[in-house]
């Protein structure tokens, strides 16, 4: 298939989003000094010149793979330390995923970032918060993944606990705090890991590790000590403690990348370090895995189903479809990775959807808790079919993106079926959980679009066309890849199977 090529763009894309980036967001920074403006264009123009060097790594991997490898320690012929970045079928999509919710978040903070302290503090933390996740999906060496996995935290935590939500600055610092703990944690216990694995290997290099030879009750540890460090960034239960009052403390566009993008870098994290690595001796741990994975996607469900506020539902909504994730991990198959690597896209668009449609309504009616909602659809119609759509979406609705993905993680997971009643009987729950995913969407459908409409909201409308161009290319994407999955297929497949192999 003829590819779009551009000299020096497409051959240094990754090298050049980085670079973009980083001083995109100094530039930033001290532009917001003097004016807003400059700052927000900066900074979406910043973002848009990687999304587009992004697109089009995208269109070179579906035919070879775009590697750089940069000496940082030691010489040309005898390199201890490289920086390597990669560009296939799997970091490609996830990079342009982060890109684009990068992008669309800035814009959005046109609109619901009023009365904004420091602007260029702001727009600068965004971009850099992005070119940090950029950073850990290129890594081809463990090292380098983590020195980026950490960087992602600082730009998080100082968005925050400055421009949290909270009006009590107490408050606001506590839940700051708390995100930075616990993913701190998880962090060190991943590095920790690496040390562990170099010191088994004698090497940081992924695809290196791919073919080295581990002893079995090293290779566990390490393994399990990965997937605990990986599952507190992706808010796994019970190592979910610190998402709900950090997705409650966030404003609506800092969370789009806290929920859609930064999480994904863990999930990442699994698809390409553990599951190739430590594949075979995690198979001991299949049931126990499957089991976190169903109680991640009931406990998410059930207490998404109790919230009064539509931004914490959402939140918990979150929690549970990182379960799906896990649950397509657990069959260690290619089928089953397949599926979670399409969620890692899926639920990237469709949780941002979602929120963003949360503060849309926030915008204009000034609240969201569900008991002074309702009415809606008449007075917002574009609002509430983008709403409707992403909710029935999130809810493996065909033919939208996420039944894909969801049939793919089943498929997955019954092939554990031949293991034991206790794999069929889990199996069979984990379907159900899709029942209650629905229920608390359409129940949240009900309550915001329709019923009788709140004395005070009568004069509601849509938002801006700029916010409203967004909401549908979003859409769009759930629609067409879940019409047409071959349009992401195609990426994913040929580099699972090379890495897990086809079983």
């Amino acid at each position: 298939m003829q590819t779009l090529y551009i000299p020096f763009l497409s051959d240094y894309p990754m090298i050049l989003t980085l670079l973009g980036l980083v001083f995109g967001g100094l530039l930033t920074l001290l532009v917001g000094t003097k004016s807003e403006k400059g700052a927000r264009a900066l900074a979406a123009l910043s973002l848009l010149g990687g999304l587009l060097l992004n697109v089009l790594l995208l269109l070179r991997v579906d035919t070879t793979t775009v590697f750089h490898d940069i000496v940082w320690l030691g010489s040309e012929t005898d390199p201890l330390m490289t920086l390597g970045f990669l560009g296939d079928g799997l970091s490609a999509p996830i990079a342009v995923l982060i890109l684009a919710l990068g992008l669309f978040s800035v814009v959005y903070s046109f609109f619901y970032m009023e009365n904004l302290k420091h602007p260029g503090l702001y727009y600068s933390l965004m971009v850099w918060f992005v070119a940090a996740m950029v950073g850990v999906v290129y890594a081809t060496n463990l090292l380098e993944f983590f020195v980026f996995y950490e960087l992602m935290l600082i730009p998080a935590f100082v968005l925050v606990y400055v421009y949290g939500v909270s009006e009590d600055p107490d408050k606001r610092s506590k839940n700051a705090l708390q995100f930075w703990v616990w993913t701190a944690i998880g962090a060190m216990i991943s590095i920790f890991a690496t040390l562990f694995l170099f010191g088994a290997t004698g090497t940081f290099d992924i695809q290196t590790l791919y073919t080295a030879s581990i002893p079995t009750d090293v290779a566990k540890l390490i393994g399990v000590m990965f997937l605990l460090g990986f599952g507190m960034k992706l808010g796994l239960v019970p190592l979910h403690v610190w998402a709900p009052p950090v997705y409650g403390e966030a404003p609506i566009p800092v969370l789009v990348l806290l929920s859609g993008a930064m999480t994904k870098t863990a999930a990442y994290g699994v698809i390409r370090i553990v599951i190739p690595i430590f594949r075979t001796v995690l198979a001991d741990y299949s049931l126990g895995l499957m089991v976190i994975s169903i109680v991640t996607m009931f406990y998410g469900a059930m207490l998404a189903i109790a919230q009064k506020d539509l931004k914490m539902m959402l939140a918990y909504s979150s929690i549970s479809q990182l379960g799906y994730l896990m649950l397509g991990y657990t069959s260690m198959t290619l089928v089953g990775v397949n599926g979670a690597t399409f969620q890692i896209i899926n639920h990237g668009v469709l949780a941002s959807l979602m929120f963003f449609c949360a503060g849309i309504i926030k915008m204009k009616t000034g609240t969201m808790e569900f008991d002074k909602l309702g009415g809606l659809a008449p007075k917002m119609p574009v609002l509430a079919t983008v709403f409707v759509l992403g909710g029935i979406a999130l809810a493996g609705t065909p033919p939208m993106s996420a039944f894909v993905g969801e049939f793919m993680i089943f498929t997955g997971a019954a092939s554990l079926a031949g293991n034991g009643w206790a794999y069929v009987a889990l199996l069979v729950i984990g379907v159900m959980a899709t029942g209650l995913t629905a229920a608390y969407y359409l129940w949240a459908i009900r309550r915001t679009m329709y019923g009788p409409i709140p004395e005070g909201l009568e004069q509601v409308s849509d938002p801006p066309l700029t916010i409203i161009a967004i909401l549908g290319i979003m859409a769009f994407i759930v629609v067409v890849i879940g019409i047409w999955p071959e349009l992401l297929w195609r990426y994913v497949q040929p580099v699972l199977l090379a890495i897990i192999g086809g079983g």
